[in-house]
């Protein structure tokens, strides 16, 4: 029931094997990361990859993944700039966006909102915080709380957390992130059924995209049955 994210793509290869794989979304760093792509680095891995899944006969009839774009902050310029070039399916706001903002995102541009949730800053007001941004998000991503950076960071809050954090946004999905690797998929499978989970460094050998564990964690995954959406 869960499905599954690859975030900080950086090539048109492990986009194709993404499609093969059938993973339903890969998602793309526009804000400052060592994982991140310009707009139009983004926009011509796409076009590299649907032109390559167009001449494999075995392979086009499967649906592309949803294309997810993460930003910090972001204005609406740089949003602007980057939907208008990236066929982008949802907006990830990892930064202290406000939920008037994440609202504004989803009028403007049609698309669902995901909200990235740090967890484990000893926030004593976090029900609040989740509450007010109810309305305004189609999803939320819970990650590791890191004062240095938005995301990204490997590191695994503590999962015992995840029912709370599901039964305080319920009815939205959950999406969580931050140290999930091949070793330890199935555990939080098996104990938190998430709607879906997002996965970069978990996946890569030496900082880059490593096609083996990626196969591997499909494998895992989709033994647990058929996927949600995350895109109402």
């Amino acid at each position: 029931m869960t499905a599954l994210k690859i975030c900080g793509i950086k090539d048109s290869n492990t986009l194709v094997l993404l499609q093969q794989l059938r993973v339903e979304y890969a998602g793309f760093v526009f804000a400052e990361s060592k994982r991140q792509v310009t707009i139009q680095q983004a926009r011509t891995l796409v076009e590299e990859a649907r032109n390559i899944v167009e001449n494999q006969t075995e392979n086009k009839a499967r649906s592309f993944p949803r294309l997810v774009g993460v930003f910090v902050n972001p204005s609406l310029s740089e949003l602007d700039l980057t939907v208008n070039q990236v066929l982008l399916d949802v907006i990830q706001l990892h930064g202290q966006e406000t939920p008037e903002f994440c609202q504004m995102v989803r009028k403007r541009y049609g698309k669902p909102v995901w909200k990235a949730i740090g967890i484990g800053s000893e926030e004593n007001s976090l029900s609040e915080k989740l509450a007010s941004y109810q309305n305004s998000v189609q999803a939320y991503l819970f990650d590791t709380h890191d004062q240095k950076q938005a995301g990204g960071t490997g590191k695994k809050f503590t999962w015992t957390h995840i029912p709370d954090l599901q039964r305080m946004i319920s009815p939205l999905p959950a999406i969580i992130a931050g140290g999930i690797s091949i070793e330890n998929v199935e555990t939080l499978l098996n104990k938190y059924a998430p709607d879906l989970i997002d996965l970069s460094s978990g996946v890569e050998t030496n900082g880059v995209k490593d096609a083996h564990k990626i196969t591997k964690l499909v494998e895992r995954v989709k033994q647990h049955g058929t996927s949600y959406e995350c895109t109402r």
